[in-house]
């Protein structure tokens, strides 16, 4: 008696199916077990036992096999067959094994109700060979994808196994290889050719597909350099939720298909994403966070090949272990980001994070070679280095009176003085400053007159930094320098008790309301 398409609770199935998976199953065992269990017929029950609708089948169908416009109802029709509905052709069965994957063959998509109303030439394609096993299935050429009712099958001994898809769910590989039938004098037949040359095409229409095109990527190219430049002027916490969702997008669309030279350049993008946002944690005083994130920004760079994502990337990774006194780390980023500086003002960032590292090391003679390759370094940015992508002169200014400041001695806190000057100078002549770096040279400047034993400079330049820094723009390189020069001025000889007290009492007070951090990483390490 012919039984009818099961018509089973989707619950249920979806709870068998999930079961199935968890204890390990493969598709096969959940398709048998769905059959058995809810009476499906093999074209349904395959279809139920990944979870997919008739409509979410018909659409992965057409994704693989684009000539074929299947639509939702036509799949209906083709699993209600021969009890309703309309019979499947030979190719759809074939293409839909292939569609399935994990070891589907068309020959499993049919049962004894199918095989009774087959032709006997169709038939003949699906009955067990004289091994016991199924026979692989000959699709031949035919224009029109599902015009198979004029295809010939007579060449029924030239039958070879039918590719089986690669999936990704299974680790894309092939359930097995398909076997080559050739004539009586050992050449492929004429079907076989055909039918190779329509696995090629296939396999072209399917790479051509594309999730991404130029004008996309212009767009994410502009809205990187947007954030980059934004970062120099509103606070890091402010910027912080666009670099997420700009992320997330990369990240979506490198998900889907697009020609490797697309994909190169949307790592890039992504991976610039994943470096801002490792300056941001860090800026934030989040120093796991911002390693997790360059860790992603350098397999980025790895995979489009883009050297200048290297450096910035590495010199996060350098500060975070600056400003947290390890030294010979910080150093070590450095020189494994060294190759990469060949653009822009990548050299001048490397050198200059070299100076005030060796002078923390007491590394006088490397300090001065590296001061001596920033001073030489070119210092136009390149067109790929917008906004904080870029290595500006006055922060390199800053970050050399840090290193002369760092060594001590007359001669060096003369320099540390002159190059925090320039580097306050340089910053005031912009039209809209970078708050944090001015901030930052103000601070440096106040601590070489403090080496120098000038507490009204102190006070003067003191007092301007701390009344143009909002909260927003308190990081953790400016905190860091304010708890500095406050930890200096506890241990100064208090030949002036009052100033010193005022100057520590701006400080703390400075210091106790440092930069708001994002919702998610509040519970984050800080350093």
């Amino acid at each position: 008696m012919p039984r009818r398409v099961g018509a089973s609770d989707k619950a249920n199935r979806d709870t068998l199916r999930d079961q199935m998976r968890g204890l390990g199953c493969s598709v096969a065992q959940i398709v048998a077990e769905m059959s058995r269990r809810f009476n499906l017929r093999p074209r349904a029950a395959w279809r139920h036992a990944l979870g997919l609708s008739q409509w979410q089948l018909a659409q992965r169908y057409n994704a693989d096999h684009p000539a074929a416009g299947l639509r939702d109802n036509r799949v209906s029709e083709y699993e209600s067959w021969p009890h309703g509905g309309m019979a499947p052709p030979v190719r759809y069965l074939a293409n839909l094994a292939v569609t399935y994957g994990h070891g589907c063959t068309p020959s499993q998509l049919v049962d004894a109700d199918d095989m009774q109303h087959l032709s006997p030439s169709d038939r003949l394609l699906f009955a067990p060979s004289a091994d016991g096993f199924s026979r692989p299935v000959r699709i031949p050429y035919t224009p029109n994808p599902l015009a198979v009712e004029a295809a010939s099958y007579a060449d029924v001994s030239c039958t070879t196994e039918f590719p089986a898809r690669r999936n990704p769910e299974d680790g894309g590989s092939r359930s097995r290889r398909r076997i080559v039938r050739c004539d009586a004098a050992g050449l492929p037949t004429r079907e076989e050719v055909a039918m190779a040359a329509e696995e090629s095409a296939r396999f072209r229409r399917f790479s051509a597909t594309t999730n991404i095109d130029d004008d996309v990527l212009e767009q994410l190219d502009a809205d990187v350099a947007d954030i980059a430049s934004c970062y120099l002027t509103d606070p890091p916490a402010t910027v912080f939720a666009r670099l997420i969702g700009g992320r997330d997008d990369v990240f979506a669309l490198i998900e889907g298909r697009q020609s490797p030279r697309h994909a190169m350049h949307l790592h890039k993008i992504g991976g610039q994403m994943c470096a801002l946002l490792a300056h941001a944690s860090a800026d934030l005083g989040h120093a796991h966070a911002a390693n997790t994130h360059a860790r992603t920004a350098l397999h980025c760079a790895e995979v489009a090949g883009y050297g200048p994502l290297h450096v910035y990337t590495r010199w996060v990774q350098s500060n975070v272990a600056y400003w947290a006194g390890r030294y010979k780390e910080a150093a070590a980023l450095v020189e494994a980001a060294l190759p990469f500086a060949t653009t822009g003002t990548s050299l001048l960032r490397l050198s200059s994070q070299q100076a005030r590292i060796s002078a923390a090391r007491t590394e006088s003679s490397e300090m001065n070679r590296a001061l001596a390759v920033a001073g030489s370094a070119p210092i136009e940015p390149s067109a790929d280095e917008p906004g904080v992508f870029a290595f500006p002169t006055g922060k390199a200014a800053y970050y050399a009176s840090e290193a002369y400041r760092g060594l001590g001695g007359l001669n060096h806190l003369d320099a540390a003085v002159t190059w925090a000057q320039t580097a306050v100078q340089e910053f005031a002549g912009e039209r809209e400053p970078n708050v944090q770096f001015v901030a930052a040279a103000r601070i440096d400047l106040a601590g070489a007159h403090l080496a120098r034993g000038d507490l009204d400079a102190v006070g003067e330049h003191l007092a301007k930094a701390l009344s143009s820094t909002v909260v927003g723009h308190r990081t953790v390189p400016v905190i860091s320098r304010a708890r500095a020069l406050n930890t200096t001025l506890t241990a100064l000889p208090t030949a002036d008790p009052s100033k010193v007290a005022a100057l520590r009492s701006g400080l703390d007070e400075f210091c106790a309301t440092p930069a708001a951090v994002p919702a998610g990483l509040d519970n984050s390490d800080t350093n």
